[in-house]
């Protein structure tokens, strides 16, 4: 169940197609344009009205800005009257509030309408905060009034989760307002959203009347099948699993069909088996990443995020715990424990310096991270909070690497990966942060006398000591 949710009004709440496009058409008229097709105007529910007047009628910012204020004129005392609220809100509404859901109300129409039309349909005691625009044009923007609904409902000290606070809306607008706060985004069929524009603005949940919405705001939808949202979290996996296989296999064929073409082709792969089981293994995870691509564009994914972190930092932190962790782990020979890790070990590190920065510092971090944190993190957090689907994530990480020596190494990178991931909200973080951990190793054992020479305990304090710093000084940047 949700603890916050916010409201887009228009097309969410009520149904204001008569208001706004009488009052648009009025307001068209004043500048000597004649629309009599009021279907033509209701893609003006929703978005900022100066930016639709100049997108649909090619209007100068100076002009636009005219078409609002004529636009007013008739809505401020008719056309925001012209509205009924949608069959099934009120009681929608009711089940949310004697649930202990927080609510409020994030519109890009202007505050004081926003206050006028609900307290004319009696929904304004359903509230705790209602947020708008500013009459001067300023706070339009959807994201805008997102952060200040969301400002207004910490006012009173208590923080608001994320990942337990839901946007709804029914156009393009609500969904990416939602995701800029990373918000569980939920998308209304019955408003005013053009055919496939909500799942391309990349709503988490889509829902066709209130009903559903109240069984999913209240977390029924969660209970539904144990078995489904099992799969939902390991079919990215599985499905990575079948591409990979699947075009191991292929590529397996086509060199057993080269070998038989006879002694000269069987001797060159047979010189070559590092380098062409390392391309092997690279094709193979472009396809298994080219199969769960499809699910990964799906899934709330954002390459910016709302905390910066210097790539130096992050570099830092990933070569620090990664070289820090293997040195440990040499040193208290947990290495030894699997010889399945010693085989794995001995084919990754031999192959030729350029390929092994290729596998393991591009193909290999974006693949499995698309996988991991892309998808599988972001569907665990639908159902569980987000330190369980933290340490799951890892776990399923680790145990994917085979062997108990990288599945504890695994388990314990995947935590740190998906912290940092939800501190910063930025995709690119885990990957770059995988990448630095996989070259720094890769380098680190590709000569054993170096890897001899670094595995000290000093070493090993001087990591530590560094990767505790690190991740002290991330924790401060995401308080502020």
């Amino acid at each position: 169940m949700f603890q916050y949710v916010l409201f887009d009004l228009d097309g969410t709440l009520t149904d204001p197609r008569e208001g706004i496009t009488k009052s648009v058409q009025f307001a068209l008229a004043q500048q000597g344009i004649s629309e009599p097709d009021l279907k033509k105007l209701e893609p003006f529910i929703g978005p900022p009205l100066k930016d639709s007047f100049m997108e649909f009628y090619g209007m100068t910012e100076e002009q636009a800005a005219q078409g609002v204020a004529d636009y007013r004129k008739r809505f401020a005392p008719i056309g925001k009257f012209e509205n009924e609220v949608y069959p099934g809100i009120p009681e929608m509404l009711g089940s949310l509030k004697r649930a202990g859901i927080r609510l409020a109300v994030a519109s890009s129409k202007p505050e004081t309408f926003v206050w006028d039309i609900l307290k004319y349909f009696k929904l304004d005691g359903y509230f705790d905060v209602v947020t708008g625009s500013e009459l001067d044009g300023t706070r339009s923007r959807k994201e805008e009034v997102v952060e200040e609904a969301l400002h207004r409902l910490e006012l009173d000290g208590q923080p608001v989760s994320r990942e337990n606070c839901a946007m709804v809306g029914d156009r393009r607008f609500d969904i990416e307002g939602g995701r800029q706060f990373r918000l569980t985004t939920v998308g209304v069929t019955y408003g005013y959203a053009a055919k496939g524009e909500l799942e391309a603005a990349g709503a988490d949940y889509i829902v066709k009347n209130p009903v559903q919405l109240t069984k999913l705001l209240l977390g029924e939808k969660s209970r539904e099948s144990a078995f489904l949202r099992t799969w939902n979290v390991l079919s990215p996996l599985i499905v990575y699993y079948v591409g990979f296989n699947l075009c191991y296999m292929l590529i397996a064929a086509g060199i057993q069909v080269s070998a038989d073409q006879g002694s000269a082709s069987q001797t060159w792969l047979y010189d070559n088996s590092v380098l062409v089981f390392s391309l092997c293994r690279m094709c193979s995870m472009i396809a298994g990443m080219a199969a769960v691509f499809p699910m990964f564009r799906k899934e709330t994914v954002d390459w910016k995020g709302s905390v910066r972190l210097p790539v130096l930092t992050v570099g830092i932190l990933a070569v620090a715990m990664a070289l820090g962790t293997n040195i440990l782990f040499s040193l208290l020979h947990i290495t030894e424990l699997s010889k399945s890790f010693a085989d794995v070990a001995g084919q990754q590190f031999m192959v030729p310096i350029w390929q092994g920065l290729l596998l393991f510092g591009v193909v290999s971090p974006l693949a499995e991270e698309i996988v991991f944190r892309g998808v599988i993190y972001n569907r665990l957090k639908k159902y569980f909070p987000v330190w369980i689907a933290i340490l799951t994530s890892a776990v399923l990480f680790g145990g994917y690497h085979g062997n108990l020596v990288q599945g504890i190494y695994g388990f314990l990178l995947g935590t740190v990966i998906a912290w940092l991931y939800e501190v910063t909200g930025n995709f690119r973080i885990p990957v770059m942060f995988h990448a630095f951990a996989n070259i720094s190793v890769f380098l680190m054992t590709y000569d054993p006398d170096i890897a001899a020479a670094v595995n000290t305990w000093i070493n090993f304090l001087i990591f530590a000591i560094i990767s505790i710093s690190t991740l002290f000084f991330m924790g401060t940047r995401k308080k502020n």
